[in-house]
């Protein structure tokens, strides 16, 4: 923050900073794939813009992976106004959900907690598959996204910052992420618990996107597994076979391929299904007796659920998942312990400059007040220096140097006037010691909204 003038700020208030921070959520701990499915937004950036514009809401951002999908706002004084509620009813009413299953899946943090989760989130603790690392670039996304439709201020600003920081932290000083079961990897184990050695099998992936990407790079490590991409945009379907050592298949042979393939794994962005109930009938009468096995990690789902109801056909989804993820959990317990360490102290950090943010237009006022005072003084004894004695050429050229040490001396004795000041300032921000910061904007006459 700058120091030399007054900032444009708001007054200080006595509102918490951390107490308005809500995280309203529907994740894989509670919901079904249907579920999370029914209550994901189409258009997210619409969707931000509408939560940002309710009237209780500061700020806002939305994340939506195939297994959550999390409101984080700033709302007004939650002493007085349930804001939460306000996002609840928007939520519900927006995507036409039944009330009662809403409300049984849907989770909600306040203040530290929901703070705490976001640094968990980030560091790959909440996720299904414990330590996977997709979850932090989701992130990085939606901040990003959020910071370009303006839906957020500083508050979520330093809170994302954070935690983004903190996700890499874990990442970096434990193995939380070494060796991590990716959900390509769970995928692929699946494919094995069901159909045996992949050696020699035919695998067909559908969808050429970051999820399809993680699958694929899990089933190229099998060797001797043929491998076909298949999606809508056939330069792509090329481009992610050529990473994979794949072959690129186009989508209007789509059933040609399918006829004899072991599995099919499909991973896209679709909003329709890709595989209905009619096609895979089609597929299976060329198929003679030989079992299909489909994997559907998409969110939405894009295979329709009868096709399950067909002979031959082993359908499974994200939800078949949780058990190998269970397994997952185990073998990272330590791993776990040593980063819900590192999150307690990057917590505390978090809502101490959470706290300490309030005092900085007071702070930054004051500065601004004595810098002003500063250059009327300097500018005065300069002159006084000039006029003393006779202006011959030596003092002439003295003048510079000795401006420089008047400026250097008048900044060193400010900040070393104010600077006890500034550091109780923070510590009643972090103690809520509001009266001692009212008390010192009142003794310094500072008009933190003031503009100059």
């Amino acid at each position: 923050m700058s120091r030399g003038s007054l900032i444009n700020t708001e007054p200080f208030t006595q509102d918490d900073p951390i107490s308005c921070v809500v995280n309203l959520r529907i994740t894989h701990n509670r919901a079904s794939v249907p579920t999370l499915e029914a209550l994901t937004f189409q258009n997210p950036k619409s969707a931000m813009e509408e939560v940002r514009a309710l009237p209780s809401v500061r700020e806002c951002i939305l994340l939506q992976t195939c297994n959550r999908a999390e409101i984080y706002a700033v709302v007004a004084n939650r002493k007085n106004v349930n804001s939460e509620l306000e996002i609840t009813e928007y939520w519900k009413k927006k995507l036409d959900f039944d009330s009662n299953r809403f409300h049984s899946a849907l989770e909600v943090s306040f203040g530290s907690e929901a703070l705490l989760h976001l640094l968990r989130l980030a560091s790959g603790l909440e996720s299904m598959i414990v330590g996977e690392d997709q979850i932090l670039g989701q992130l990085q996304k939606t901040f990003e996204e959020a910071k370009r439709y303006g839906t957020i201020g500083p508050i979520l600003q330093r809170v994302f910052e954070r935690a983004i920081r903190t996700g890499k932290a874990a990442r970096l000083r434990t193995q939380i992420n070494k060796g991590a079961v990716s959900v390509g990897s769970v995928a692929v184990n699946l494919l094995e618990e069901y159909i045996g050695d992949l050696k020699n099998k035919k695998i067909l992936l559908i969808g050429a996107g970051q999820l399809a990407a993680l699958v694929g790079k899990a089933l190229a490590t099998r060797k001797t597994v043929t491998i076909f991409v298949a999606n809508r945009t056939y330069e792509r379907a090329t481009w992610l076979a050529k990473i994979l050592g794949a072959q690129a298949v186009r989508f209007d042979r789509l059933k040609e391929f399918l006829a004899f393939a072991d599995a099919a794994i499909v991973a896209t962005a679709a909003p329709h299904y890709v595989l209905t109930h009619d096609m895979v009938l089609e597929v299976l009468e060329n198929r003679r007796k030989n079992r299909l096995l489909i994997v559907d990690l998409s969110q939405p789902r894009n295979i329709e659920e009868n096709v399950a109801n067909l002979p031959n056909v082993e359908l499974r989804n994200i939800d078949n998942l949780r058990g190998i993820a269970q397994v997952n959990l185990q073998l990272r317990l330590e791993e776990i312990r040593k980063v819900e360490a590192i999150l307690h102290d990057e917590l505390t950090k978090l809502v101490n400059a959470l706290k300490q943010e309030q005092v900085e237009p007071i702070i930054s006022a004051l500065y601004g007040k004595t810098e002003k005072i500063k250059c009327k003084e300097v500018e005065k004894a300069l002159k006084m220096m000039k006029n003393a004695g006779n202006p011959g050429r030596f003092q002439m050229e003295k003048c510079g140097r000795c401006t420089k040490i008047v400026e250097d001396l008048s900044r060193e004795l400010i900040e070393k006037t104010l600077v006890d000041l500034i550091v109780n300032l923070r510590k009643a921000a972090v103690n809520n010691d509001f009266s001692k910061i009212l008390a010192a904007q009142e003794l310094f006459d500072i008009e933190s909204e003031k503009r100059e």
